[in-house]
């Protein structure tokens, strides 16, 4: 899929691993880039938390990895511990790896597959629209 990737603030900032420089109120496209990679890019995430740098998706792009083209497959989506949850954007899918499930005990989650609600500023199950718990 492609990114698009706005520069909000006043500097030019340098991305690594695409190698782009994108100045101050511009916009450049970042193609075939798959969700991990912008997991693993520090400047991205670091530029959007700070709201320097602003990220959409191409619409109707699918990610690489077609095992979730249509279906939640919980070892398709990115994995994390609950303590590691990155901050997320509307729309973001995980699988928490501790989370728990209905009637699972506190610190004995077998994990959820969730989704961010900006609005909300949480991590979310899908199964019960509520915060994830371990």
């Amino acid at each position: 899929m492609d990114a698009a990737i706005t520069n909000n603030g006043s500097e030019a900032t340098f991305i690594p691993g695409p190698n782009i420089q994108i100045n101050a109120g511009e916009t450049k496209t970042w193609s075939d880039i798959t969700v991990a990679d912008l997991d693993g890019n520090e400047v991205i995430k670091a530029g959007v938390v700070a709201g320097d740098l602003s990220v959409s998706m191409t619409p109707g792009a699918n990610d690489a990895a077609l095992a979730t083209q249509g279906q939640i497959v919980s070892d398709a989506l990115p994995v994390y511990a609950y303590i590691d949850l990155p901050v997320g954007f509307n729309g973001r899918v995980a699988f928490v790896s501790n989370g728990r499930k209905g009637g699972e005990g506190a610190g004995v989650g077998t994990g959820v597959p969730c989704y961010y609600d900006a609005s909300g500023g949480d991590w979310f199950t899908f199964s019960g629209d509520i915060a994830v718990t371990v």
